[in-house]
């Protein structure tokens, strides 16, 4: 009989981690640079290159950036809410950009009381009225928000049977124990927002897999450590789904999980939870572990400070275009700092990313700023072993300070890139194999009930 295995993905911004498990071991694994290589098509050559390999499930996550989601909200969602709250998406804390455009905004009269007694019923008037801009506008997503519809969901139900009746695509907020309709409605918001991009990399990965697995046993991981499939109110706990799966990994351990990879630098408590997240849209019901991005992430930018002194600025540039070493990016960063390290040019999805053109034009950036700094004698060698050892302190006292367990895990791609700055903390211990995040998807994805 032949052996069946695990496949992993882990997909985010700029860089996605593929892993063959065989229930004891890592048998094969690949990092791919998105901006370089198309999902798609790394995946296909990935599985291509193991296709003795019979996988019995896989499993995934999406960890889609804010950056990402900001420019790539996923086109126009309509919105139906109770006569006199339209606006309440944009309560509270509400600092970037709207969910949707005014004018898919509609309202109906409708209003259950918080006893679930109806005090104005729903008329399919109304309805008809709105489902017609709709046609008219080729709008086939909906998202309902009536008030205390948690309560009675009698008229939530039956706009949902209605707009559903009209093939749009109806997203309702889950039921959950949070009183506060605010933040519900802006999740089943975020949701459909977003749900035609999780659609298109569901779409890739389907597509690259057929011949491998079929699509009833790829599973996605959610926030809680559940598996889904088609729910579309899980979307948004998706996007914390690697992070938390690297917490319940050590959850029994007594021990916070500090991970240091490419695009971010979190550390999350597995005995602490998180009810609330704080989005760019405003906050956001979201249930998942707690995690804190560290001050100092992979792409920090650096700048002279107030004192002409090198630091780190408040900004990070993000894979797009990336650090200048790679060639596209304009702006020096922390990762750029390491370029000519070994270890780093041995990473998986990095070797023979970084081009000379590009590190000489990083040492070009800084010789400009030594020209502008307290000191014009500095050597560029200086100032980077310098601002090596800075972004090093300032990781290890964040992870110091924020803890919620006497004991840290270190893991991720840049973990031994760092592992210096750990060495007289004797609470510190490193997990020394690489894609983390995608063999703990599958730790916590075979755990779960499918």
């Amino acid at each position: 009989m032949q052996n069946s295995f695990m496949f992993g993905v882990s997909v985010g911004e700029s860089f996605a981690e593929y892993i063959l498990w065989d229930g004891s071991k890592t048998i094969a694994a690949k990092r791919a640079y998105l901006s370089r290589e198309n999902l798609k098509n790394s995946l296909q050559q990935f599985v291509s290159a193991h296709k003795d390999k019979v996988i019995a499930k896989t499993f995934v996550s999406l960890r889609i950036s804010e950056r990402l989601m900001d420019y790539k909200l996923s086109g126009a969602v309509a919105h139906v809410t109770t006569e006199g709250f339209e606006n309440w998406l944009e309560l509270r804390g509400c600092s970037g950009s709207a969910l949707t455009s005014e004018e898919l905004h509609f309202s109906v009269r409708e209003r259950i009381q918080a006893s679930g007694q109806v005090l104005q019923p729903l008329a399919n008037e109304e309805l008809e009225g709105i489902a017609a801009k709709l046609e008219l506008m080729k709008i086939k997503k909906v998202c309902l928000h009536f008030l205390h519809a948690t309560i009675n969901p009698a008229h939530e139900k039956q706009a949902q049977d209605f707009f559903q009746s009209k093939n749009i695509e109806v997203f309702i907020p889950e039921k959950t124990e949070n009183q506060d309709e605010v933040t519900r409605w802006r999740k089943n918001a975020l949701n459909a927002t977003i749900s035609s991009l999780f659609q298109d990399l569901k779409k890739d990965l389907v597509e690259a897999l057929k011949d491998t697995v079929t699509e009833d046993k790829i599973y996605f991981i959610g926030a809680e450590g559940e598996v889904f499939q088609n729910e579309n109110h899980k979307r948004v706990g998706s996007l914390f789904a690697s992070y938390s799966a690297l917490g319940f990994q050590y959850q029994d351990a007594k021990t916070d999980v500090l991970h240091l990879g490419l695009e971010d630098f979190v550390l999350i408590s597995p005995q602490s939870w998180s009810e609330i997240w704080e989005s760019p849209w405003g906050k956001v019901e979201n249930r998942s572990l707690k995690i804190r991005q560290l001050a100092v992430q992979p792409t920090q930018g650096l700048e002279l400070n107030d004192f002409k002194h090198f630091d780190f600025n408040q900004r990070t540039e993000g894979w797009e275009p990336g650090p200048m070493s790679f060639g596209r990016g304009q702006k020096p960063t922390l990762m750029d700092l390491w370029t000519e390290n070994a270890k780093l040019n041995k990473l998986d999805g990095l070797q023979d990313r970084m081009i000379p053109a590009g590190i000489q034009k990083f040492k070009n950036s800084l010789l400009t700023l030594i020209k502008a700094s307290y000191d014009r004698n500095l050597e560029t060698a200086t100032v980077i072993k310098e601002l090596q050892s800075l972004g090093m302190q300032k990781i290890v006292m964040e992870s110091l300070m924020h803890r919620q367990n006497k004991k840290v895990k270190v893991t991720g791609p840049l973990a031994d890139l760092f592992a210096n700055g750990f060495k007289k903390d004797p609470n510190a211990s490193f997990d020394n194999e690489d894609f983390a995040e995608a063999r703990a998807v599958i730790a916590i994805g075979s755990k779960a009930k499918v």
